[in-house]
């Protein structure tokens, strides 16, 4: 029977790569992941000191009741926000047709694959996020926003920070070319001095939008909870659409679910049956 290794021969054997490296290439190596971790921690300070001061600046002095917000954890806040902004999107009038022109056309518009990823996102199947970047490459500052609440909820802060920041500027751009005498305009277009700073944070841009799919005008108004918005966001027959669709694969983007017909008379179907 052959007696074992000593572990410092096993050590030995195993260092291969010995002479390859000298000492300042461990040490760049180091300092190189040393910067990377202090980095993110430091990103992951800020936002959550952020979400904090805001959340104690919107409690009235009396506001026992509402302390519950201010322990909401991120990416608890960041998915009901985006189930919400979700909801609120495939409920827009026009989200049936949108969908139909997805199906029929190999040419995406931005409005049509914003409606398509939400319904995705809601029915739990893959390939929202996919359709939501491309809704956003694009141009809609909407679709960033979900990007940034998605990557938020997942714990992906730098990705995250990107898209709020692809947001702003997405939003700055539909402001600055936008018609002076178009009344939503008016009510979106940020101070001409003062708080422009505030304007575009993603929880300022996140309450503008909502606002907007609320009421469809006033984009000042708040945005308030109604029992439809707690019920389920996709009826039967819209959520077994959604499974049945066929799906294409991507070498760089894996499995890339397809709008169907069905899925956008199923969707219709919906919008005519609630209330």
């Amino acid at each position: 029977m052959t007696p074992p290794h000593s572990l410092d021969k096993l050590l030995a054997g195993a260092e291969i790569l010995r002479d390859e490296y000298n000492d300042e290439d461990t040490a760049a190596s180091r300092l190189r992941i040393e910067r990377e971790v202090a980095d993110t921690w430091w990103r992951s300070a800020l936002l959550l000191e952020s979400s904090a001061q805001r959340a104690r600046s919107e409690l009235p002095g009396d506001a026992s009741r509402d302390r519950s917000r201010v322990c909401t954890a991120q990416h608890e806040q960041a998915a009901y926000d985006l189930r919400k902004l979700s909801t609120l999107i495939i409920r827009d009038t026009r989200a049936a047709h949108h969908i139909a022109l997805l199906a029929q056309s190999c040419r995406a518009e931005p409005a049509s694959a914003l409606i398509f990823a939400c319904l995705l996102h809601l029915a739990d199947r893959e390939g929202a996020q996919f359709w939501w970047q491309f809704s956003a490459g694009a141009g809609s500052a909407t679709a960033a926003l979900c990007l940034h609440l998605m990557h938020t909820q997942r714990g992906e802060l730098r990705d995250a920070e990107h898209w709020a920041l692809e947001a702003a500027l997405l939003e700055d751009l539909e402001n600055q070319s936008r018609p002076e005498d178009d009344l939503v305009c008016l009510l979106r277009r940020p101070p001409r001095q003062g708080h422009r700073g505030t304007w575009y944070t993603p929880q300022a841009m996140i309450r503008r939008t909502m606002a907007i799919l609320h009421s469809g005008v006033a984009a000042n108004t708040q945005v308030v909870d109604t029992p439809s918005l707690a019920a389920p966001p996709l009826c039967r027959s819209l959520a077994v659409a959604v499974q049945r669709l066929e799906t294409k694969s991507d070498d760089d983007y894996g499995t890339i679910p397809k709008a169907s017909f069905e899925l956008a008379a199923r969707l219709e179907d919906c919008a005519a049956s609630s209330p």
